[in-house]
Parts: C-alpha cells; structure tokens; sequence
C-alpha cells in the first residue's frame, strides 16, 4: 500500500499541476481576449452625429465642439473647412459656409426661375414654327429693325476708362482698322509675308474683355494658353479684332449686339488684304469670345469653320455690369446662342473641357437644342475650360494647314 500512495501523489501532484496551468492559461487568454475587443472597439469609427454638437458659448474660436473622424469626413464632404490643432469647426467657418449656402440656394431658384420664363418662351416660338406663324430666322434677320436699350441698363462700372492699345511686336502683328457702320475701329493683323502667297485666315476673339486686348500675343502655360499661337505658328494668318467701346475705341459696349456687327466688318475687311485666301477664312474664339464667335456664325457669316472654345447657351450666364431686369426677354434671347444655333451655315465645332472650371453643362445645352447639322459638339476628357486650349488648337491648326477635314471626336482624349 505505501507503494500504491507513493505512485498515486506524485499522479495527483501533476495533475493538479495541469489544472493550474490551464486556469492560468484561460485567464490570461480571456484578459487577451478583452483588451483586444477593446482595441477593436477603439478602433472602430464612431457613429456619424450631424450636425455636431456646439462649443459653449464661451469659447470664442469654435463653434462645435471636438469632431470625430465620422464628423471630419461629414465636414470635408460638406465643404467645411476643420481647424486641425483643435479639430473643431470654427466660428468663421461657419458663418462662411452658412453664408455660402444662403447664396447659392438664390442661385438655384434665380435659375429655376429663369428655365420656367426661356421654357415658356420655347414653347411659344414651337407651337408658332409648328403653326407657321413664324419661319425661322438667323440672328440678323430676328434684330432687323430693332435697337438695343442695353444703355439703360448699365450699371457704372459699364463705364469704363479708357485702356491704350496693345503694341505687339511687329514682326508678328500690326495695326489694322476697319469700319464697323459709323464706327471707325482697330484690329491687329499677321503683317504681309510678302511671298505672293495667300495665307488662310484665323479670326481670334478673345475671353473676358472680348472688346478690349492688351497683351494677346505671349504664350501661356500648357494649362491656360490663351495666345491661339498654334495658328500662327503653323503658318496662318491671324486677325485679333477690338471691338466698340473697348481700349481707346470709340461707341459704347453693347454686350453681344453691335459687336457682332464688329466681328464680320472686321472679317469683311481682312477678306480684302492681298496675302489673305478669302476662301479660308475661319472664326474661332474662347469663352466670351467663343459666345460672340457663335452669335456671329448664327448671323449668317460666311466663313469655312468656327471654333467657339467653352461659350456660354445663356447670356445670363455672365455677370456683367448690366442691370438685366430692365431687359427684355426678347432682347435677351437675341444674345444668347441656344435659341438660333439651327441659322448656322458653316461647320462649327463648341469644345469645352469635362473637367471643372467648365462651361460644360453650356455645351450640354447647346447640343440639346434645336441646331444646324453643321453644329459638332466636343467635350474634351481630362481637360478644363483653359487647358483645353493649346492641344486642341495644335490639333485645329494643323489639320487646317494641311488641307484636311477637321476631325475631333464627341468625347475627345488628351
């Protein structure tokens, strides 16, 4: 028997042993377990509270209190900006974005409210084409006999001061006038090879200011080139027109109405230059320019291409210093290109960048509306509404040069 015990409490001892250790074991597995769960729940992102909470009052620099990184996502979706030291949405930050959405809500029922009228007026011209009561007209057609009331309308900043002209440098442009009615206008012109050779014509109107220039010949960056340089360099002739009212011109801006009657006297006129190939002269143009460059083709100009780079399908799209309350619907229709892109006669192609800032939704527009079948429409991938401009007029000017069809795609690809 004492045999038998000495053999079982040692048995005993490991087994109590074993059942220790496990005990151990389990323990400092549940406690593992634990502080994992915990570090899986500190680690997951907090619910999404929207709005979040306010700061005190007292605290003079935020105006809620601590965000989470739900909160901070939410925030930078929404456009606000978070202070990063205190990751709070400040006071002034706020004010800013409440401010913000106030503003563009007005847009946003300003627009409404003017898609209701210009559909309105749509459908009143429809059923009249349908009836025909009307046949439709060019642009010069529908102004004949009418005047502008844009002078009663202007706001002082219309009234702006006198800007000297350019001086480019001669060996690439030189003065040019011409008679617009009982306007005696400038415009700059390549000077004559003289080789005996007659050179196509490229008519550039420019963004912004379309009626004034001042530097137009400097090449930009890649991004935002407004020279139109590709042209001259790829051997055309190019002609930048002032217009009425702008430098040291005389008449008064009429925002997109005698300055069409500008546009085509200048064409008319560069038509007659001896090194000029009238049978190859083409309109082109970005942004303003491109707006004016369309109204131009929709008056019945005669030219062989347009090339209007990011126009607009409204003339409300432009916050000029014109009053347009005090401006007809009728008068406002007869500057904006949608309603006469079907009195085109030449090819023309509307390019715009897809990306932001674009006219995009303009050229949408355009598209979408009653037009010539020699209306091409080209939204450009990867571009904006300025880096469109130098590889899409390379593009232009050397398919021009050569004699060749212009061939841009609907979704062209830098």
């Amino acid at each position: 028997m004492r045999k038998v015990r000495g053999r079982i409490l040692p048995v005993i001892g490991v087994v109590l042993l074993v059942v220790f250790i496990g005990a151990k074991m389990t323990s400092r597995g549940w406690v593992s377990l634990d502080k994992a769960k915990q570090k899986a729940q500190a680690g997951q992102t907090a619910p999404l509270v929207w709005p979040p909470a306010l700061a005190p009052q007292s605290d003079s620099f935020c105006h809620t209190i601590k965000l989470n990184l739900a909160q901070i996502d939410k925030a930078t979706e929404e456009g606000i900006p978070i202070d990063q030291q205190r990751r709070c949405i400040t006071r002034t930050a706020m004010d800013e974005y409440e401010t913000a959405k106030v503003r563009h809500a007005a847009q946003r029922k300003q627009r409404a409210a003017h898609d209701v009228e210009q559909a309105e007026i749509e459908k009143t011209v429809e059923q009249q084409i349908s009836t025909g009561t009307i046949t439709l007209q060019n642009l010069m057609q529908a102004r004949a006999g009418k005047t502008t009331m844009i002078s009663t309308a202007l706001l002082p900043a219309a009234h702006m001061p006198i800007k000297a002209m350019p001086k480019p440098p001669a060996q690439m442009f030189v003065p040019m006038n011409y008679q617009s009615g009982n306007l005696s206008l400038k415009a700059f012109v390549t000077p004559n090879p003289g080789d005996g050779k007659k050179l196509p014509l490229m008519v550039w109107l420019t963004g912004g200011d379309s009626n004034s220039l001042d530097d137009f010949w400097t090449e930009g960056s890649v991004a935002n080139d407004q020279s139109a340089s590709a042209f001259r360099k790829a051997g055309m002739a190019m002609l930048f027109p002032t217009l009425r009212g702008g430098n040291d011109n005389p008449g008064q801006r009429e925002y997109f109405w005698g300055e069409v009657q500008d546009v085509a006297a200048a064409i008319l006129e560069a038509a007659q230059l001896p090194y000029v190939d009238p049978t190859r002269i083409y309109l082109g143009g970005h942004s303003t320019g491109a707006t004016l460059a369309l109204l131009t083709a929709t008056a019945g100009l005669p030219v062989q291409g347009v090339f209007a780079f990011g126009p607009v399908d409204e003339i409300s799209g432009y916050d000029w210093p014109v009053k347009w309350s005090l401006v007809s619907a009728d008068e406002k229709r007869m500057r904006s290109p949608m309603y006469w892109m079907h009195a085109i006669k030449s090819p023309t192609w509307i390019v715009e960048g897809s990306k932001r800032p674009s006219n995009i939704n303009s050229l949408d527009n355009l598209c979408a509306a009653r037009k010539s079948e020699q209306v091409h429409c080209v939204s450009v991938q990867g571009a904006d509404h300025f880096s469109v401009l130098q590889p899409i007029t390379r593009k232009i000017a050397s398919q021009l040069v050569m004699g060749q069809p212009v061939q841009l795609q609907r979704d062209e690809k830098l």
